[in-house]
């Protein structure tokens, strides 16, 4: 439903823009008011006093006291998405003629609702609330799709460097799962490790999906770290944090809260409870933020403020440069504008700087951009977000939220400064640890290749299982030494737009004809173990049959927790907590394996486990395959078997890439870059294989187990493990 400050469709420019510019206490009009504005729709809620937006309407000002753009003034339509359905309304103003830009709509979840809709309409939308990584690599480059904020990426480094330089030797993360959490949860584990944490001195504990706080804060509380951090996805997660710990002066870590998207003043709000609490908050350039208290005295400045304000700028400068044309060409002048980096006197956020910006973008110029949360610099190619922010840190007291620090993401030791998917540095591990070497010449390859995970959420682990599977049939190994896993699930689900075709990368080919499915999913953790073993029974009919001369390779994949992989999982929560079926264990791969070694039913064995915390599959400590055989721990070392995981035990893996035709996650980035390096050249070696792999995977440390007794991998060559 449409509305506006007061009238925006009051008949008359001068009625329509004397309504804009009160709403900010402000009688400044342009010099041209005769002139049709152009249109921008708002698809967010008005303000709480039913006005317009104040940042908003205050930049609108700006720019028409400069003249507008393109020789014309700007206005605004909001529309409430509460009122409506938010696909429906979405979908008339990505088509309708009127509104060159949409601002909005508020949060990653229901920007991801839309953003195919403008993608399709070539028309941009700008999100001043979403920063979810995912939206990032779905949307990056795709041009209609822009954020004014920076992605939760670099706030949770922000969140692991303050935990390092304050000198904090434990720390755990508190997070939702939902889509204001989520970045947190996946890079946690992985900034811990590159900032030099140990791995047993770093935890993440969700909070359980509408469920109290307690016992997922009591769990984290046991942890004793000296910092806990908490990510709450909800006001109701927030609140009950607060209220639930131990009262400041008893013992207790110190307590700082991200910023999720809360309003960190409804933790002053609290009062008491919430003494001694800390936390961030995104940040606006402090000339701005001084300029606001004097404007809106007594007002709090929200917390996307500098971001609302900033997403007006980004369209009239993108205009200025498209001579007034939406559409592409809008999308194209947002592009060339924020690529601008000649130097500004004049630069800033106020109407001056604003003014001299407009003129000098008419003369051709190319000035860089400064808006309200700071340089309006995006990410080099993908555009959709700024490039660095800025983090205020709070404590709460007698005296309510007081600010003190500032954290800029632009510092050049930060990681995310270099751009925002980081890959591990350094060196990947030495891979040539143990002398070990088969006895007997390879004479054949059994494999299990498995996607555990249900549901077309997951398309990802079964396109990536069909992509080793095609790996080995064009190795030459034959379907009856394949065992296939899935729940086969994708080729006839509503969603998919492709029926009957399954890719693994966007525009890539089928995978899915000609595939031989041994199961689909309804197989026990007991079962699965079977299938490695040999053990043919009612339930496993098909089973791997090696000799001591065998080769054994297996492919895992799905949503993993530290207890295993849960059979059928649906969602990463489900991995974490062990819902869907039961769980393949650590424990049971490990206990798979030293059969087989009983036996002497395999030369060598390589195991890849694609999922969240798969190093759990090789720590000794979880039940791992690094623990061994036998009845005490590593009396006997599984020799011969190297295991390759996605991720570390405290970390997630990620989806790759993203296919908007199908629409769904095509790959898991780990899986598709191991697939690609496996299919490169069949005379490289496993070493070469994984190094490449482990520098090419962003967000996670690929990590390989058992090297002490795995052989040197320099010395497997790609067509000797795939050999038929």
């Amino acid at each position: 439903m449409l509305k506006s400050t007061s009238s925006l469709l009051a008949s008359g420019l001068l009625a329509v823009l004397h309504t804009l510019t009160a709403a900010c206490g402000s009688t400044a009009e342009p010099a041209d008011s005769e002139l049709e504005p152009r249109r921008i729709a708002v698809l967010m809620p008005l303000a709480d006093d039913g006005g317009g937006l104040p940042n908003l309407e205050w930049a609108i000002e700006n720019i028409n006291a400069a003249g507008g753009v393109a020789d014309r003034p700007l206005a605004l339509d909001y529309f409430d998405p509460d009122a409506s359905d938010l696909r429906e309304l979405a979908a008339e103003l990505a088509d309708d003629d009127e509104h060159v830009a949409v601002i909005g709509p508020a949060g990653s979840a229901a920007l991801a609702a839309v953003a195919d809709l403008f993608i399709d309409a070539d028309k941009p939308i700008i999100s001043t609330t979403s920063t979810s990584d995912d939206l990032l690599r779905a949307y990056g480059g795709e041009g209609a799709i822009w954020r004014t904020r920076e992605s939760d990426i670099a706030q949770t480094e922000l969140l692991v460097r303050y935990a390092r330089g304050g000198g904090a030797n434990r720390i755990t993360l508190l997070t939702s799962l939902d889509v204001a959490g989520y970045t947190f949860f996946s890079w946690f584990g992985f900034f811990a490790r590159e900032l030099g944490f140990a791995d047993a001195d770093v935890e993440i504990v969700p909070f359980g999906s509408g469920e109290p706080c307690d016992a997922q804060l009591l769990e984290a509380l046991d942890t004793e770290p000296d910092l806990l951090f908490v990510a709450p996805g909800t006001p109701e997660e927030l609140e009950c944090v607060a209220r639930r710990l131990p009262p400041q002066g008893m013992p207790r870590p110190r307590v700082v809260f991200a910023d999720t998207g809360l309003d960190p003043y409804a933790l002053a709000d609290l009062g008491a409870v919430a003494y001694g609490l800390e936390g961030f908050t995104g940040a606006g350039d402090e000339g701005f933020e001084a300029a606001f208290r004097e404007r809106f005295p007594g007002d709090r400045l929200a917390p996307h403020g500098p971001s609302e304000y900033d997403a007006a700028l980004l369209v009239a400068y993108g205009l200025e440069r498209s001579g007034g044309e939406g559409g592409a060409r809008l999308i194209e002048g947002m592009k060339r504008a924020v690529d601008g980096r000649a130097p500004l006197a004049a630069a800033g956020p106020d109407a001056a700087g604003i003014a001299a910006t407009l003129a000098s973008l008419r003369a051709g110029e190319s000035p860089a951009l400064v808006g309200a949360s700071g340089p309006l610099e995006f990410e080099p190619e993908l555009y959709m977000d700024l490039v660095a922010s800025t983090f205020a840190h709070y404590s709460v007291g007698e005296g309510g939220l007081t600010t003190d620090e500032r954290f800029s993401t632009a510092d050049p030791s930060f990681l995310t400064s270099h751009g925002a998917f980081v890959r591990p540095s350094g060196a990947p591990p030495d891979v040539d640890q143990s002398t070990w070497s088969p006895a007997v010449a390879k004479t054949d390859t059994w494999a299990l290749i498995a996607a555990l995970s249900s549901g077309f959420a997951n398309y990802r682990h079964q396109s990536d299982a069909l992509q080793q599977y095609r790996l080995l049939r064009e190795a030459g190994v034959e379907d009856d030494h394949i065992v296939l896993i899935l729940a086969d699930d994708l080729v006839d689900d509503p969603a998919n737009n492709l029926l009957g075709e399954i890719r693994n990368a966007p525009e890539g080919e089928d995978l899915y004809a000609g595939a031989e499915i041994d199961y689909r999913l309804g197989l026990s953790a007991n079962d699965l173990a079977k299938i490695i073993t040999g053990e043919v029974s009612a339930t496993t009919p098909t089973v791997l049959s090696p000799s001591a001369s065998s080769d054994v390779y297996v492919y895992i994949a799905g949503h993993g927790g530290t207890d295993g992989i849960p059979i059928g999982a649906e969602t990463a929560e489900d991995g974490i907590f062990g819902g869907g079926g039961e769980v393949f264990s650590p424990d049971l791969l490990r206990e798979s394996l030293c059969a087989l070694a009983a036996e002497d039913r395999r030369r060598r064995a390589v195991v890849v486990i694609e999922s969240c915390y798969s190093g759990v599959f090789g720590d000794a400590s979880y039940g791992g395959i690094e623990r061994g055989c036998g009845d005490g721990d590593g009396e006997l070392p599984l020799e011969g078997v190297a295991l390759l995981t996605a991720a570390n035990g405290r970390e997630v893996s990620y989806a790759g890439a993203y296919d908007g035709q199908i629409p769904a996650w095509v790959n898991d980035a780990f899986s598709r870059n191991l697939a690609d390096n496996l299919a490169l050249d069949p005379e490289r070696s496993l070493a070469d294989v994984y190094a490449d792999t482990y520098r090419a995977t962003a967000g996670s440390h690929p990590s390989v187990y058992n090297l002490a007794h795995a052989g040197p991998l320099s010395q497997v060559r790609v067509g000797e493990l795939f050999a038929p």
